[in-house]
């Protein structure tokens, strides 16, 4: 879950004394009207206003805001919803959807051989992948290799270079985070730090590379297979130095899983589809999900559980409320949570703590509550 406040990022520190609109990053990559110029996001409010009386063709709740790409088709849907009907078709290089209704429809790239970005305008980079660079692994030592793709908040230009490098080396590009990823090709700021994103995250669990969209570059100019640590990001967006690198290494060794021997039930409220990536990361990690707290009472006067349980409360501010109200309810999150992990013999910490854990590739200290 992201969060702005005019038009640009505000970071989870700041969201107490700002009028930011928590979003989530799927939902701003395939709302219509939603785009970027530079770092600056273009057009969330209006359409998070007009999504907002849209009810979701699947849940039946509203903020459904994709449409499918026959104007003439009235239904809408929450990103996640669309993902999980199985008959939905997708068009990742226009970011367009066809409902199971529609699904033999072919998308104007199915009808052309012309990519077109959904601004409309050619894509510029014709002149970056060369016809002559059909030689990309011809001095590989190794032979081709099956590279994955995928992008972590790139700019529509360096989606395009990333796409067209794809078909250049016969890598596959995914939208969303795929397990097989074998490389996260990340934006990075004036600073050279990421944003902490759900692919950045699993790609730092599954000890995949995070680069930047530099050595795409390098790989083209020089027309063959670069190195890619002179390219690995080190920095994220809130300080934290070197996960990406660690990660990677602990994979190579075969380190354990980062929450393997833990368990972890979440207390309280979540946004929904933040939970879910909640819950992913943590599954990711080895972690495990403790559905109810009666039956880990259970399995534990039964002797049946060895792993550390760990209770998580949302530690996220309130949109809208004063710092001292904000404040009041953090605290109150954390008081429920301390009454539940007394009653299951579990350590208590706010969700920052996974994500802390994840970014650095090392579990953070516990807070003292």
């Amino acid at each position: 879950m992201l969060h702005y406040a005019n038009g640009t990022e505000v970071a989870r520190g700041e969201l107490a004394f700002s009028n930011a609109i928590p979003v989530h990053s799927k939902c701003i990559e395939w709302t219509p009207q939603v785009y970027f110029v530079g770092e600056t996001i273009k057009n969330l409010e209006s359409e998070l206003a007009r999504a907002s009386k849209l009810k979701c063709s699947s849940c039946g709740l509203k903020g459904a805001a994709l449409g499918c790409f026959i104007k003439s088709c009235r239904k809408s849907y929450h990103v996640p919803c669309a993902v999980e009907i199985l008959d939905c078709r997708w068009d990742l290089d226009d970011f367009l959807m066809l409902c199971p209704a529609h699904k033999s429809v072919k998308f104007p790239s199915e009808k052309s051989n012309l990519k077109r970005r959904r601004s409309g305008e050619m894509c510029s980079l014709t002149s970056a992948i060369a016809p002559e660079q059909l030689n990309f692994w011809s001095t590989s030592a190794n032979g081709p290799q099956e590279w994955v793709l995928c992008g972590s908040s790139l700019s529509s230009e360096d989606k395009c270079l990333m796409i067209k490098f794809g078909k250049l080396c016969g890598a596959t590009v995914f939208k969303f985070w795929n397990p097989k990823a074998t490389h996260v090709i990340a934006a990075t700021d004036s600073n050279g730090a990421c944003s902490r994103t759900l692919k950045v995250l699993m790609a730092i669990l599954n000890g995949r590379w995070i680069l930047t969209i530099d050595w795409i570059k390098a790989c083209v100019e020089a027309n063959r297979p670069v190195n890619e640590e002179p390219y690995e990001v080190n920095l994220d967006n809130h300080g934290c130095r070197d996960g990406p690198r660690t990660g990677r290494l602990r994979s190579s060794n075969n380190a354990p899983k980062l929450f393997g021997g833990f368990s972890f039930y979440l207390n309280g409220d979540f946004v929904p589809a933040y939970k879910t990536d909640l819950l992913d990361l943590i599954k990711a990690g080895g972690g495990n999900i403790i559905d109810s707290t009666e039956q880990t009472v259970a399995q534990r006067d039964n002797g049946e559980t060895t792993s550390q349980m760990i209770v998580v409360y949302n530690h996220d501010y309130p949109q809208g409320c004063a710092a001292k109200e904000s404040n009041s309810l953090v605290f109150n999150r954390l008081a429920e949570a301390k009454d539940v992990a007394d009653g299951i013999d579990a350590l208590v910490v706010p969700h920052t703590w996974i994500l802390e854990s994840i970014a650095a590739s090392q579990l953070s200290p516990y807070p003292s509550c």
